[in-house]
C-alpha cells in the first residue's frame, strides 16, 4: 500500500445526523445530550473521544474524513520524549519553543491556557488523538514512509508539551493517547 496522501484528503464523512444541535452558535447542545443522541452510533469509539474530537471540533477538524464506522482504536500511555519523537504533526510548520512556552503561560496566573495548566501539573487532562499510519503519509507533498502516527487532535497539548521538553521544562507523565486506526490508512479492520 502507498503512504496516505495527507495533501489530498476526502470529503468529510461524518453524517449529518452526527451535527450537534447548535453547531457553529452560541447555543451548541452540551456534550450530554449529544452523547445521549449518538452513543448508539458510536458505541464503539469511547465517550472521550467522542467528545474531544466529533462533538467539540465538528466538520472543522481536518480529519472529518475518516468514516467512524471503520475506526477501531487502542489507549496507549507514553513518556514524553519518547511520545515527542513518534508523532508527525500534518500541516504543522516549525515549531517555536519559547513562543509557544510564552503564549500557553500568558502572564503566568490565572490567565494560562488550559493546556498549560494540566501539563503543568504533570499530563493533559483529556488524551491526544492520533491516527495509524503503517506505510507513512505524503505531507506538503513529502513522502514520508517512517512516519507512522499523526496527530488528529491535541496540536496545542503537542505545542506546549514540545515547548517545556526543549526548554528543560519535561512534565512528569506519562501522557495518554488514543490510536485510530482505518482501513483508509491501511491499518485497522473494515466495518
Amino acid at each position: 500500500m502507498q503512504p496516505f496522501d495527507l495533501d489530498h484528503l476526502p470529503a468529510t464523512a461524518w453524517p449529518d445526523a452526527l451535527r450537534p444541535v447548535g453547531e457553529s452558535t452560541h447555543a451548541k447542545e452540551p456534550f450530554d445530550a449529544w452523547w445521549s443522541r449518538n452513543r448508539e452510533v458510536l458505541a464503539h469509539l469511547p465517550a472521550d473521544l467522542s467528545e474531544q474530537w466529533i462533538y467539540r471540533h465538528w466538520t472543522h477538524s481536518p480529519f472529518s474524513f475518516l468514516p467512524p464506522e471503520t475506526l477501531s482504536w487502542e489507549r496507549r500511555i507514553w513518556d514524553g520524549k519518547v511520545l515527542l519523537a513518534a508523532i508527525h504533526r500534518a500541516w504543522g510548520g516549525e515549531l517555536h519553543p519559547q513562543f509557544d512556552y510564552d503564549t500557553f503561560q500568558g502572564r503566568g496566573g490565572a490567565d494560562r491556557h488550559a493546556t498549560a495548566v494540566a501539563l503543568d501539573q504533570g499530563t493533559w487532562d483529556y488524551p491526544m488523538v492520533l491516527l495509524s499510519t503503517p506505510f507513512g503519509v505524503i505531507d506538503g507533498g513529502a513522502s514520508l514512509p517512517d512516519v507512522r502516527l499523526v496527530i488528529v487532535e491535541g496540536h496545542q497539548r503537542h505545542r506546549y508539551l514540545n515547548a517545556l521538553h526543549v526548554l528543560g521544562r519535561a512534565p512528569a507523565g506519562p501522557h495518554e493517547t488514543i490510536i485510530l486506526s482505518t482501513p483508509l490508512t491501511g491499518a485497522g479492520r473494515a466495518a
